[in-house]
């Protein structure tokens, strides 16, 4: 905001923009490891804090999109229509990678909280394998903002995929346990629910560096 020069002043904006984006990456990995894990251990201490976290970082992203608009109207014209969608897109996606994880573990701390019957061993083993690729995928994403270089970005873009396509038929096949009426009805329903949600995280966050790049890069 002190700048005159708006080519200096797009140049702090970036950095700006990378630090909240890698931000918040970091935070949805390790939110989305203490839910997944408080809900599969049954630990509803960590899931009431991880819904705290999510709550203030709610807040402090309004505050950071309040921050990026003032900031581009430090940028010459021309370059704030363009650059300018690519962050609010950028801030954008990143609230929904957020709202997804609230949406995601608020059903799961419910559950633990009335006592429901707890996660089936099958549900446990096909979900906590993936939630520990999910987590290394976000992280991976962070550290693509973070180094600015976006060498991995066509591997981290296959790799969103990857992880949709398979959970998808994590979906399929306990939709297939609910229709032979194997186990609880009421947690395979929380939990397609937490599969469905972590999709959304998966591609909120790809959305997310493809902006990123976009608004770094081009």
């Amino acid at each position: 905001m002190d700048t005159n020069d708006s080519s200096v002043a797009l140049v702090l904006f970036r950095q700006h923009t990378r630090d909240e984006l890698e931000s918040v990456l970091t935070f949805a990995s390790e939110s989305f490891d203490k839910s997944v894990n408080g809900f599969m251990h049954e630990n509803l201490r960590d899931l009431r804090k991880v819904l705290g976290a999510i709550e203030e970082e709610k807040l402090h992203l309004k505050q950071v999109k309040r921050i990026g608009t003032l900031g581009v109207t430090q940028l010459d014209r021309a370059i704030a229509v363009e650059k300018g969608l690519y962050y609010y897109q950028g801030n954008d996606f990143a609230s929904e990678v957020v709202f997804s994880l609230r949406r995601l573990t608020e059903p799961c701390k419910d559950h633990i909280d009335n006592n429901f019957t707890p996660l089936s061993d099958v549900q446990k083993e096909e979900f906590g394998k993936m939630a520990e690729e999910i987590t290394s995928y976000l992280m991976k994403c962070s550290n693509e903002i973070r180094l600015n270089e976006y060498t991995n970005f066509e591997q981290l873009v296959e790799m969103a995929g990857t992880l949709t396509t398979r959970l998808t038929l994590l979906k399929k096949g306990e939709l297939k346990r609910i229709q032979g009426q194997s186990g609880s009805t009421k947690v395979s329903m929380v939990y397609l629910n937490m599969v469905q949600e972590t999709q959304n995280v998966v591609s909120f966050t790809s959305n997310l560096i493809k902006v990123s790049r976009k608004f770094q890069m081009e």
